[in-house]
């Protein structure tokens, strides 16, 4: 008997089956140990049923409709999800690190990246977990058996102004378009801005929260102050319009993702500090803010001059 999280855990082995339950919430050990001596007394008298087979697909669908729904990112991770389901389909869940095998081997065959394989498989690893940790669907953690391809490199893809408007001219959809130059300019995620619906006193009011529970806040672009909200597009529009316009523009490797690191980057050429960027980009931390450090480079040039300054001083006759 032992706690994991916030909820008990019953472990015991009768007999060569190995039986794993897990207890709500508001379970105490007491109530964790008095179960285990049911299970037992249950194995004993004949009555113990094995959990039911559980499959791939029915995580999956409780993992979106659970912890995922509550991330920034669900409609991208929904679109991960569907590229799996070939992969899951009519699969037993405790077949998962097979699945996983499956999932790395037909990405390197497709010529994927490492990091688009690796967010695959960091999907099929957080439901391998919460199945055996939280669940009670799994009764080995088999989570950690799912390994990442070695070799992914973080992106440093940034977009000139030019660019952008390049990418947004060759978008039929207009307001596809508008939703390039505003994510370029704002840095909002693609779920972020589909969800906005509202604008105070210049700014648009994200709908997440930053450290302290209060709300995010990004001022509107100077030059789309005629901005209103929502936009009206779904995320499958948005996608379909802009990997359109960026095949026709001649930029087939751009990802609308980059258009968000894009705008971190000419805020940080402006000078805005990493506190500014945290709080404009909504990160959790500084740690994942500080991959845009190398682009602010007002603070290194002040430093080298006035470092080099003191050594003239120095060497002055």
């Amino acid at each position: 008997v032992r706690k994991r999280g916030d909820r008990w855990h019953v472990r015991l082995q009768i007999g060569g089956q190995r039986i794993e339950r897990s207890l709500g919430p508001a379970a105490t050990k007491a109530d964790a140990l008095d179960y285990e001596a049911r299970l037992r007394r249950d194995a004993v008298a004949g009555k113990l049923q094995r959990a039911p087979t559980r499959t791939m697909e029915a995580a999956l669908v409780r993992w979106l409709e659970g912890e995922a729904a509550q991330l920034k990112s669900y409609d991208n991770l929904v679109s991960k999800v569907r590229a799996l389901e070939p992969h899951a389909a009519g699969q037993r869940l405790d077949a998962i690190v097979l699945v996983a095998e499956e999932v790395k081997a037909a990405g390197i065959k497709a010529g994927l990246t490492p990091a688009t394989v690796n967010r695959r498989l960091a999907i099929l690893r957080r439901v391998a977990n919460l199945a055996h940790e939280q669940w009670g669907w799994l009764d080995q953690p088999l989570g950690k058996r799912i390994k990442l391809l070695k070799g992914e490199k973080t992106r440093h893809i940034y977009l000139t102004p030019d660019q952008v408007e390049t990418l947004a001219d060759h978008c039929t959809h207009a307001v596809v378009a508008k939703a390039i130059r505003l994510i370029a300019r704002t840095g909002l995620r693609e779920g972020e801005l589909l969800r906005a619906d509202t604008i105070f006193d210049g700014c648009i009011v994200v709908d997440d929260q930053t450290i302290g529970g209060r709300p995010r806040l990004v001022p509107v672009p100077a030059d789309m102050q005629d901005l209103t909200l929502p936009l009206g597009i779904t995320y499958a529009t948005l996608r379909t319009f802009f990997e359109k316009a960026r095949t026709d523009a001649g930029m087939p490797h751009v990802r609308i993702h980059d258009l968000r690191h894009t705008a971190a980057s000419w805020w940080a050429q402006a000078g805005a500090n990493m506190a500014v960027l945290r709080d404009l980009l909504g990160h959790a931390n500084m740690a994942v803010t500080s991959r845009y450090a190398h682009l602010s480079t007002a603070d290194l040039k002040r430093v080298s001059a006035e470092v080099l300054a003191g050594q003239k001083r120095v060497i002055a006759p």
